[in-house]
């Protein structure tokens, strides 16, 4: 968890040496693999992509014009769903890039595409979905976008959207207890 604060911290505390950057934006950055971020076989567990995945988002809300809009108005950004495809393992020690594409948003979510690429390969896809709060109620997109000077719309991909068609029936059926 050490290593999780520091990295936001710095991506945070560096947002005014790095250049801004537009919402829409595609950003990169290369981390390595730690010796913690793996299992037994030396390569990094499944647990540690979602981590990756908010390094490169926090950096992207730290370089863009939604840092400020969400600082004044004390808003949190909250993820709310994650897809991740693994392809080919990371192995320890060795270096990989995290790549961010917005994949687009609508009234409610701001959806994300993650790549780990690593020589040129794609190594794991994350697609994720997130919103924007204030006091528990989601924020209205339109009114933020408007602050940060984005295009009003910007429809996701359907294949994004359809990966999460089925999440509120998922947290329906694995609320209920059996018996």
């Amino acid at each position: 968890m050490l290593h999780y604060w520091f990295t936001i911290l710095r991506m945070l505390a560096t947002r005014w040496t790095r250049p801004r950057v537009p919402i829409d934006a595609i950003i990169r950055r290369r981390f390595r693999v730690r010796l913690f971020d793996c299992d037994g076989l030396r390569v990094m567990t499944a647990a540690k992509y979602p981590m990756y995945m908010d390094f490169i988002r926090w950096e992207m809300i730290a370089r863009s014009p939604m840092f400020d809009a969400i600082v004044k108005r004390g808003l949190a950004p909250t993820l709310g769903s994650q897809k991740l495809i693994y392809r080919r393992p990371l192995k320890v020690w060795t270096p990989f890039d995290v790549e961010l594409e917005l994949a687009g948003y609508d009234d409610k979510w701001i959806y994300h595409i993650h790549r780990f690429e690593q020589q040129g390969e794609l190594r794991a896809l994350g697609i994720t979905r997130a919103l924007i709060w204030k006091r528990d109620v989601p924020t209205a997109m339109q009114e933020l976008l408007a602050l940060v000077q984005a295009p009003a719309t910007m429809p996701p991909p359907a294949w994004v959207t359809a990966l999460f068609a089925a999440d509120r029936e998922l947290l329906e059926v694995g609320a209920r207890r059996p018996g």
